[in-house]
């Protein structure tokens, strides 16, 4: 039989399946198969069953990633090796018959899949209490082998390079003190060994060599790539957390109906006028619950652990390549002086870019076709931007930085990053010198990856700092939520050669309901939360908005609209600024952090309907999930400080952002003190 070759005409031919991401299960079984292709089995994001068995692949064929893979069935091919199974940590039975195995590779595939039930025809339970028998023999015997013999000589973390290195002089001293007795599975022996020294020392990894750029006009991209660091895998901390009995996430139902007075005494501060209360109090349809997955430490500037002073500012999910409107699992986050890409499904680090003198502040995706002389290639791109007014272009899959847009940039610091829904290329940055700019960032080539990149447009708003921005497809405007108000601009307008820019629709102010004031208000936050429907809130409110952006649209009136609110979402009483809204647009779930480390989240789904009538009640939130109990998983005696620590850090927690993915089924948060929380739905 000839060899076959995957492609994904053959895998949508074979399963029936429309598009990739729709094959749940997959059956190979006797195709010759020789290989597969990384690249094609990485678009495979909801597989769970694959069947490879009578084939000729190799461990090296199946060094492949697929998070969601339930079953496999490897049987009856060419394997010498286990180790790639640790790729699919949500692994749950695995057949591996036939092949080059030995017993030990059981064991090995034991330890490097915690989910496993099955394993060939045994049951799990066999193999996972002799693995966690002798991990917890060994454990205390190897973490007195590091400490009395390596510890000093590597102060900084283990080098990639050295890890087998180290790790074979560690078991062969462990091996000398008889620690795994006298069992001969010396192959799992090592594995294991390899696998707790991990656990007990956090390795930072070298820096793996940069692509080098050529360009024709080096002055067209100004790149720094002196300070720049890549690091697949830092000192990051991950902290177990659960929730208490006390601390249930519940349905809120029971509300304050007394009259709320923002008037304040300072003279320098805006007068209000008492907000009337709303009543009846009403509570939004009960929204799944929320179980603590992953709460990781992986933003200190200085890489370290007890670092709890960096502000770690927003989050963002990887658009889905294959499903236009869907995610993928892998969430960026930014803060301090880095950007770090993180898997939800296993809660691992799968990239962090640094740069040491950035103060990170907001990042955005997009989707776009690089240029290749045959066919583009559809990549994520992702912009992030902060304190030192640069614009930088990061394209993960190659761990490259490979742009900073500096020309014509923001005179002060970049706040808020969007693109453009539909313009792929545009890049709209708000800052704090009031400024927003639309960019062209152009497309890179895929060799190269020489490309021009530009200003196209520049807008003006008094110098006050521009904090969020939402674009309405439907008619062309850029909604921008500031420390002086909301305001509106029509990009459609402004970027045409046949409309006159003084258009007056070009920009009008939006007046957002309950503030009577002679001064501007603080809008720290705005969210898009529909095509057409807006989520606000402003600073000493205890509420959030809704409201359509249409019909503000329709009352313009000299360059000014009063919006009427469609409902009313109750949310905490705070002095704190900065605590922004998160939603993935259209999908009708909006959540917001407050002081206290607690997420609030309201199923806003009826009010996407332009028919729905408007609420006169305040709604209380759908959930409340309260800040569960933290300490850092660790049994090193040095580290109980540190655990300690922690668990005092997170006694009052600022939930700076928050965001889900396009199902609902993560959510993630990122805090004041140096944490991003990725939750679960429970099922």
């Amino acid at each position: 039989m000839e060899v076959q070759d995957l492609t994904e005409d053959f895998l949508l031919q074979l399963t029936g399946c429309k598009q990739l991401a729709d094959i749940k299960q997959l059956n190979l079984h006797d195709y010759n198969l020789v290989k597969l292709d990384p690249v094609l089995f990485r678009r495979l994001q909801n597989l769970e069953d694959l069947d490879v068995s009578n084939n000729r692949l190799t461990e090296t064929s199946l060094s492949i990633t697929i998070s969601t893979l339930k079953k496999l069935d490897c049987s009856n091919n060419d394997l010498s090796e286990i180790d790639f199974v640790q790729n699919f940590q949500n692994l749950e039975e695995l057949h591996m018959e036939g092949n080059h195995l030995a017993e030990s590779d059981n064991f090995i595939a034991a330890a490097l899949c915690p989910h496993l039930t099955r394993i060939n025809r045994s049951k799990y339970m066999v193999y996972q209490h002799l693995v966690t028998n002798l991990k917890s023999k060994v454990t205390p015997v190897i973490n007195g082998i590091w400490e009395g013999k390596f510890a000093k000589m590597y102060k900084g973390g283990i080098p990639a390079a050295k890890l087998a290195e180290v790790s074979e002089q560690v078991y062969v001293v462990a091996k000398q003190q008889r620690a795994y007795g006298h069992l001969k599975l010396e192959k799992y022996h090592r594995c294991l060994t390899k696998l707790i020294l991990q656990a007990l020392v956090i390795s930072e990894y070298e820096t793996p060599a940069k692509r080098r750029r050529k360009s024709e006009n080096p002055q067209r991209i100004i790149s720094s790539q002196k300070n720049k660091q890549y690091t697949p895998q830092v000192k990051e901390v991950k902290i177990q957390c659960f929730k208490s009995d006390s601390q249930r996430s519940i349905p809120q139902s029971k509300a304050s109906t007394e009259e709320m007075c923002l008037t304040t005494d300072s003279k320098n501060s805006t007068q209000y006028t008492r907000i009337k209360p709303v009543v009846p109090v009403t509570r939004l349809p009960t929204l799944p619950d929320f179980e603590p997955a992953y709460f990781l430490r992986c933003h200190s500037v200085k890489n370290e652990a007890s670092d709890h002073s960096t502000r770690v500012w927003r989050c963002a999910f990887e658009p889905s390549l294959d499903v236009p409107g869907q995610t993928t699992n892998i969430v960026a986050t930014c803060g301090g002086d880095s950007v770090c890409l993180l898997d939800c499904s296993t809660g691992k680090l799968m990239m962090r870019y640094k740069h040491p003198k950035e103060h990170f502040f907001a990042l955005a995706w997009t989707t776009l076709t690089m240029k290749n002389k045959e066919n583009g290639i559809r990549t994520n791109i992702l912009a992030a931007a902060g304190a030192n007014k640069v614009v930088r272009l990061i394209h993960p899959i190659q761990h490259l930085c490979y742009a900073d847009m500096t020309r014509g940039a923001h005179t002060r610091s970049i706040s808020t990053l969007l693109f453009h829904p539909k313009k792929e290329t545009w890049l709209f940055s708000g800052g704090t010198d009031g400024k927003i700019i639309l960019w062209d960032i152009g497309r890179p080539s895929v060799s190269s990856y020489k490309f021009a990149y530009g200003p196209l447009l520049v807008l003006k708003n008094s110098g006050v700092d521009i904090l969020n921005l939402a674009f309405m497809t439907g008619t062309g405007y850029l909604v921008c939520g500031s420390e002086g108000g909301c305001y509106a601009h029509n990009i459609d307008v402004l970027t045409s050669d046949e409309q006159s820019k003084s258009d007056q629709t070009s920009k009008f102010e939006i007046r957002l309901p309950d503030w009577k004031t002679t001064k501007k208000v603080f809008v720290d936050a705005l969210v898009q939360v529909s095509d057409d429907l807006i989520a606000s809130k402003c600073t000493e409110q205890s509420h959030i908005q809704l409201w359509s952006f249409s019909s503000a649209l329709a009352k313009v009136n000299k360059g000014k609209s009063e919006v009427v609110p469609v409902a009313t979402l109750d949310w905490k009483t705070t002095d704190e600024f900065y605590i922004n809204l998160g939603t993935y647009c259209n999908s009708g779930m909006l959540m917001c952090g407050d002081d206290n480390g607690r997420l609030w989240l309201y199923d806003v789904r009826k009010f996407q309907n332009k028919s729905t009538a408007a609420c006169d009640s305040l709604l209380k939130p759908a959930r409340l999930l309260p800040w569960p109990v933290c300490s850092a998983r660790t049994k090193r005696g040095k580290d109980r400080i540190l655990a300690e620590d922690i668990a005092k850090q997170t006694e009052r927690t600022i939930i700076n952002s928050a965001t889900t993915n396009w199902n609902q089924h993560y959510i993630v948060s990122v805090t004041d003190n140096n944490m991003v929380c990725i939750w679960t739905k429970t099922r």
